[in-house]
């Protein structure tokens, strides 16, 4: 019964994670860090938690869902730490944490659909860091965007 449950939660949180990834990570690229981001990332560590205690449940057969999960919310909660500390430069990190973690869901569902086949495994990295490191470059950090709307400044020679 247990198992199950975390199964449940499991698929679901996966499936949320697949479906908001995308409005996600093209509204930071265009507008910025929007609230949808927080439904993202819980899903992304709901769909971690839930692996590690599947894990737990059979570890002999799932031991490397914990390696996994670690290494999938590791991306998410880069970009956490990226928007919160909004050093220069944040928002590209922050969205190659998200698409990172996003390229990770996808990776785990064609893994589960396809685990006869392992070079089909590359195809989600394959397709998604382009796209990922195309939104990153894309995006601007407010900061910059402001600073350069702004005139530059001359340099006047006093002599």
């Amino acid at each position: 019964m247990t198992y199950t449950v975390a199964l449940l939660v499991h698929i679901a949180a996966g499936v949320a994670g697949v479906l908001l990834g995308p409005p996600v990570l093209y509204f930071a690229a265009v507008r910025g860090v929007t609230r949808l981001a927080d439904a993202y990332h819980a899903s992304v560590l709901l769909v971690c938690v839930s692996a590690a205690v599947l894990a737990a449940l059979d570890f002999a057969d799932l031991w490397w869902f914990l390696l996994v999960a670690a290494g999938s919310y590791a991306f998410a909660a880069r970009a956490v730490i990226a928007a919160r500390q909004r050093r220069p430069n944040w928002l590209p990190r922050y969205i190659r944490g998200h698409g990172g973690a996003y390229i990770a869901l996808w990776t785990a569902v064609v893994v589960v659909s396809i685990n006869h086949l392992p070079v089909v495994w590359l195809i989600p990295t394959a397709v998604g860091a382009p796209l990922v490191e195309w939104l990153a470059h894309r995006a601007h950090t407010p900061i910059e965007t402001e600073a350069a709307r702004l005139p530059a400044k001359r340099v006047t020679d006093p002599m």
